[in-house]
């Protein structure tokens, strides 16, 4: 908990330190995983000589409350529909604008250090070794690994070593690191790192679609949000996300 708390406050401070200036882009608020891909896509529209859009990563919770808290910002991008919808629920992002952008895939994944392990073998050590992901009560990563270790059976022996994580790169950190040895991750975050390897994927059926959904803020007064929001959604845009790891929405 004390590990989440703090990461949940840098987020906020990163936040706070990214006021725009009348001569920057649209601001974004994006979760965690879409880091990599974001910040090509935001080069690539920078170099038509457009201003560069203000990128800010945290978990899709964590965005979600500093949206509702009235952190200024044009997009909001969400590795799940259900923050969409809490905002919504609240008046507070444009339904009708809703682009789904990216898809991933949930893998189980250990540290490079670790012996090569069988998907069974690295199931079982989820009861005796401690593990990563993100946290289930807010981060969507989180809740897809409750729900895929729910229906092998195995959440319950599991969840006591887990070392929760207040994003998803954040449990990709813990992985590399060797904090945790093991960790149920994004499958894009995997393959960014080389300190990681996944053991298996888990099928798409084990757990809620994996989906980011991008969308207007209407506070947003700014003239190139559309735009950049089409942009994210365009089939450019597609390459990138997949030479990132990402699958098609």
């Amino acid at each position: 908990m004390i590990r989440s708390l703090l990461f949940a406050i840098a987020a906020v401070i990163g936040l706070a330190g990214c006021t725009p200036s009348e001569s920057d882009g649209p601001v974004v608020l994006a979760a965690s995983s879409l880091q990599a891909p974001l910040e090509q896509l935001a080069a690539e529209w920078t170099a038509s000589g457009r201003p560069a859009p203000v990128l800010s990563f945290a978990s899709s919770a964590a965005l979600a409350r500093q949206i509702e808290s009235g952190a200024p910002a044009d997009i909001y991008i969400s590795a799940d529909r259900q923050w969409i919808d809490y905002l919504a629920g609240q008046a507070q992002v444009e339904p009708d604008a809703l682009r789904r952008i990216a898809a991933n895939r949930l893998v189980l994944a250990r540290n490079i250090d670790m012996t090569e392990l069988s998907e069974a073998e690295a199931l079982q050590l989820l009861a005796s070794e401690r593990w990563a992901t993100g946290d289930p009560d807010s981060v969507p990563l989180g809740r897809f690994a409750r729900e895929a270790l729910e229906r092998r059976g195995i959440w319950d022996e599991a969840a006591p070593n887990l070392v929760s994580a207040a994003s998803a790169r954040a449990a990709l950190v813990l992985v590399a690191r060797g904090e945790a040895r093991l960790g149920v991750l994004y499958a894009s975050d995997v393959a960014s790192n080389d300190l990681v390897e996944p053991v298996f994927a888990f099928p798409a059926n084990d757990h809620s679609r994996i989906e980011y959904f991008a969308t207007i803020l209407p506070a947003s007064a700014h003239p190139q949000a559309q735009g950049f929001l089409e942009f994210l959604a365009s089939p450019n845009a597609a390459k990138v996300f997949a030479e990132h790891g990402f699958a098609k929405p």
